[in-house]
């Protein structure tokens, strides 16, 4: 608890230490884990005719619904969409663990993802910090495991693992399940965490200052009035959302020459998300800046990591 009678360098002094360790949480309020739903194709069909139906948390014009939740100290978000893309594409690039180092730093908030195998399981390890640029060194990393749960004509289903992150957070779970349906796909992007007390702490103080005007896109009956969800939920659904964007911009420039793939997705990513005010950060000028010069650090950790590996491996 902050005692306001410190003289006021001290407060901005405590406060300034508080947004270190925002920074420090960063994955924890953009990778989002989640409980498992691997299982089913089920679940998957009924996602499904939901979204060509319609629902309370459909978003109006889109097959694209989003929900979250808060249960004790465990938080979870899912997006279900309907993508226009055949299922075979979809789900030959999402299993290859490299392609999702092509789509996660399309986030605001990555700086950068590398993918290794450690005894013989993939692993990726995505760099978190603020939406400004930032070189790795500077932000946080956590690295997860990839799992293929199952791959074959009629679903994919992976998941990614990281037993622990910043400020105590732990059970970091992201999970994407598709199926082909007439349209195309069936998406489905489900994810959670486990929270500590300080991470509530620091989202709570981020919530009732820079955060304070963030909104999700589920909506909750207040005063006789449905609104868009705010707090911690907001932020979840956000993020989730920015993840299925980017796997869509990905998708929808595979088929450029690769030389120009970068700079389309980036572009396609960025002009989605603009499309849903409530995830509006900054202008495109700079968010392509910021994503050039972190793309190239990306590269540069990616090329080391190669090199240590292909020194570990040369009798």
């Amino acid at each position: 608890m902050f005692d306001f009678a410190l003289p006021m360098r001290t407060t901005l002094s405590v406060i300034n230490k508080l947004f270190y360790k925002l920074r420090q949480l960063g994955l924890a309020l953009v990778i989002l884990p989640l409980a498992s739903t691997a299982s089913a194709k089920p679940a998957l069909l009924d996602h499904y005719h939901r979204l060509l139906n319609g629902d309370n948390n459909t978003l109006p014009g889109t097959h694209i619904s989003l929900a979250s939740s808060q249960q004790d100290d465990v938080l979870s978000a899912e997006v279900n969409s309907i993508l226009h893309t055949p299922f075979e594409t979809v789900a030959a690039t999402m299993v290859q663990a490299s392609n999702w180092c092509q789509v996660m730093p399309l986030h605001f908030n990555i700086k950068a993802c590398t993918y290794e195998t450690r005894e013989g399981k993939e692993v990726l390890t995505v760099y978190s910090g603020r939406k400004i640029y930032e070189n790795p060194d500077d932000s946080y990393p956590i690295s997860y495991q990839f799992e293929i749960v199952r791959h074959d004509d009629a679903q994919l289903s992976l998941r990614l693992r990281a037993a622990a992150g910043p400020v105590s957070t732990r059970d970091y779970l992201i999970e994407l399940d598709a199926m082909p349906v007439a349209e195309g796909t069936l998406l489905h992007i489900h994810s959670s965490y486990r929270s500590s007390w300080l991470s509530s702490m620091l989202t709570n103080t981020y919530l009732a200052t820079a955060g304070s005007d963030k909104v999700g896109f589920s909506r909750i009956e207040q005063d006789g009035e449905m609104v868009p969800v705010q707090g911690i939920k907001g932020i979840i659904e956000r993020n989730v959302m920015r993840y299925h964007l980017a796997i869509n911009a990905f998708l929808g420039t595979l088929s450029l020459p690769e030389a120009d793939r970068l700079e389309a997705t980036l572009a396609s990513w960025f002009e989605q998300n603009d499309n849903y005010p409530p995830l509006h950060e900054m202008d495109e000028t700079e968010y392509l800046q910021i994503k050039r010069r972190e793309w190239h650090n990306q590269q540069q950790l990616q090329q080391a990591l190669n090199d240590r590996l292909q020194l570990a491996i040369v009798p």
